[in-house]
């Protein structure tokens, strides 16, 4: 159970961010609200109980349907309107809460939304006469939450930055650029998603270079590393925007085509294997590709889409290579479709 909680954790930066002040809220301000029933303030441990209820409940919302968003804004809210209050009750000790709402405030919600809700925290608090007595001790606290916003500003965005830029790492492959198969899971299930909701086809396809470890045992792996570039560069100027382009490994890669058709398949595919054909070579000698592609059938599971996409490449592989092989079939038999235009790569197996 620890393992799977940990687990989980780990994967969602902005579900351990929630769940994190959701636990520092019940542990450090129950205390409190339990002080302040003992010392005869009813009124703000009620609020104080309020608070913690509040924090509790959007992080058991974001733990039990991963919609880290809404609870992180709900949360932001309820911090801030419960130091506004804590504040009006209690006076100047209750100001000081106001510190790590801010700073919660720039860690649960975006830089934008959480300098709107700490202004108008700030703003609240110092229109009270309750709250702070002299005008002195509200320029102090204006300056003081100013200082302690715009710190906690720039490290949140500092913070984005590189959060964006490791995720970035995490799903790019290093020497073509193309989307790894790690990062290719989540754009499958969005792509997925879309088109069942849409109705709109949805296409993939695989292909894989022909005899590519002649290229490394003739040339070398730095040249088999710049036939890999090659090939990246003319499939991102063939594409469209939003096509994505996967290295599933080795001299492997993926297109996912949003709107594509089995007519609109066949015919990126053709022009896809044709450009190699015609524009990559090593050395003077020209390079070509096997094509498999398959239209996605509703119902069906990404892994299994993939595998039809797959085992249509090895299809055309088996067909002699430098040829395109679409599955068209709908689970009745149809047949595939297959087009075969030898071109001019290494000889032999």
């Amino acid at each position: 159970m620890w393992t799977r909680l940990w687990t989980r954790l780990k994967g969602d930066f902005h579900l351990a961010i929630v769940v994190m002040f959701g636990t520092i809220t019940v542990l450090g301000i129950t205390p409190f609200a339990f002080f302040r029933f003992m010392v005869g303030q009813r009124a703000i441990g009620i609020l104080d109980m309020l608070i913690v209820s509040g924090i509790a409940a959007g992080s058991v919302y974001a733990w039990r349907t991963g919609r880290t968003v809404g609870a992180a804004n709900f949360m932001s809210v309820t911090y801030s309107i419960g130091c506004i209050a804590v504040a009006h009750l209690a006076g100047l000790p209750g100001v000081l809460w106001v510190y790590p709402v801010l700073v919660a405030n720039f860690l649960l919600v975006g830089r934008w939304p959480a300098l709107l809700i700490s202004t108008l925290a700030v703003a609240a608090i110092t229109a009270s006469d309750a709250a702070l007595a002299s005008n002195l001790q509200k320029v102090m606290f204006v300056t003081t939450s100013v200082v302690m916003s715009l710190f906690s500003f720039v490290f949140a965005s500092r913070a984005e930055l590189q959060r964006s830029q490791l995720e970035a790492i995490a799903v790019q492959d290093p020497l073509t650029g193309a989307i790894n198969r790690r990062g290719m899971q989540a754009e499958l299930e969005i792509a997925i998603a879309s088109s069942i909701r849409s109705g709109i086809p949805l296409g993939f396809l695989i292909f894989d270079l022909d005899r590519f470890k002649q290229v490394n045992d003739s040339f070398g792996h730095e040249a088999g590393d710049d036939v890999l570039v090659q090939v990246a560069e003319l499939v991102r100027r063939s594409t469209r925007v939003n096509d994505r382009f996967f290295r599933l490994g080795g001299e492997e890669f993926g297109l996912l085509l949003p709107g594509a058709n089995t007519g609109a398949l066949w015919s990126i595919a053709e022009k896809l294997r044709m450009a190699v054909d015609g524009e990559v070579q090593c050395r003077g000698r020209g390079i070509t590709i096997s094509i498999g592609a398959a239209p996605f059938r509703p119902g069906e599971s990404a892994t299994d889409w993939l595998a039809r996409a797959d085992a249509a490449m090895y299809r055309a592989k088996r067909s002699g290579r430098n040829c395109t092989v679409i599955d068209v079939r709908t689970g009745d038999g149809d047949p595939e479709r297959a087009a075969s235009s030898p071109g001019a790569g290494f000889a032999g197996d």
